[in-house]
């Protein structure tokens, strides 16, 4: 599955990258979220700050979780309540595809504010639910992963990697040297 790096180094100690994909160099921080569990997630419908949905998993009030729609990018959501395997999750970010009525709302007291409108939905998605969130370093990025910097973390574990500017995505560790991972971008869950 894994091409061997078939970089060349030069007689003058400089290297000849043979990859299949460039990396770029970057030093950017980011989130790191262990992934613990993965499951269908039902969406039912959808305001501009959240969404609710139908789910197997067993969720908690106030617990953070991760709800992909392409099995790629994730948006980061907290639990805000359950009911059976109902769940209403506030996103961290708005849902920009679905505001429409914020000019309305910019112009009431905040003690007449109405719920907020509801689209009815029926779109297949990924929860995932994670360890507590880590702090790393990404130190080069390509199209297939990245490099980054992180303790404590294992090969093949998944984890979510949350930056600005690259979004949040879901990658496996493929090997571990020096406090350094190397994690290949999943395609899917």
């Amino acid at each position: 599955m894994f091409l061997q790096n078939k970089s060349e180094i030069k007689s003058d100690g400089s290297i000849i990258e043979k990859r299949r994909h460039p990396r770029k160099t970057v030093f950017k921080s980011a989130f790191i979220y262990p992934v613990l569990q993965h499951a269908g997630l039902t969406v039912t419908n959808v305001s501009a700050h959240g969404l609710s949905g139908e789910t197997a998993l067993t969720l908690s009030l106030r617990e953070q979780v991760h709800v992909g729609f392409n099995d790629r990018d994730f948006i980061t959501a907290e639990v805000r309540w359950t009911n059976g395997f109902r769940v209403g999750l506030l996103a961290e970010d708005p849902l920009l595809w679905t505001t429409g009525n914020d000019v309305l709302l910019e112009h009431l007291a905040d003690s007449h504010r109405p719920r907020e409108g509801r689209v009815p939905v029926n779109i297949a998605a990924t929860l995932v639910t994670s360890a507590p969130v880590m702090v790393g370093t990404i130190r080069n990025i390509s199209v297939e992963g990245m490099l980054i910097e992180v303790g404590n973390v294992r090969e093949g574990t998944r984890l979510l990697i949350k930056s600005r500017g690259n979004g949040t995505r879901m990658g496996r560790v493929q090997w571990i040297s020096g406090g350094m991972a190397g994690v290949f971008f999943e395609q899917g869950v």
